[in-house]
């Protein structure tokens, strides 16, 4: 399944289901940055299965230098994760951390994760 453009009255988002693309390198994140230019939007809603499990483990790195290139090329993007894939600890803070911000949010349904992402 590939990448489909949503949109919704004038907003447009990039939704990738977990079979559209994986995300399990700096490079990748950043394909997936042309590929948001590629449709001319800046918004991005993410299955959780499109991420590399090295993603939910902080110490690699992958996550950071995900979300910075994500930001870096503004990037709005919500990640659909069932509540049991965030768990309790390391991964569990930097949620909670980064769903305070405007560019990058977890979320447990797609339809929040949409609500979010038209703002």
């Amino acid at each position: 399944m590939k990448p489909i453009l949503r949109t919704s009255g004038e907003i447009t988002y990039l939704e990738c289901p977990a079979e559209s693309l994986r995300i399990a390198s700096e490079r990748d994140a950043l394909d997936v940055v042309a590929l948001c230019g590629e449709h001319s939007t800046e918004r991005l809603l993410l299955d959780g299965d499109c991420l590399h499990p090295d993603f939910f483990e902080l110490k690699t790195g992958l996550a950071g230098a995900v979300l910075l290139k994500l930001s870096t090329y503004h990037i709005r993007t919500a990640v659909v994760l069932p509540p049991e894939r965030i768990g309790s600890g390391r991964f569990a803070e930097f949620v909670r951390e980064t769903n305070t911000g405007n560019q990058f949010r977890v979320f447990s349904n797609v339809a929040e994760a949409v609500s979010w992402l038209l703002r």
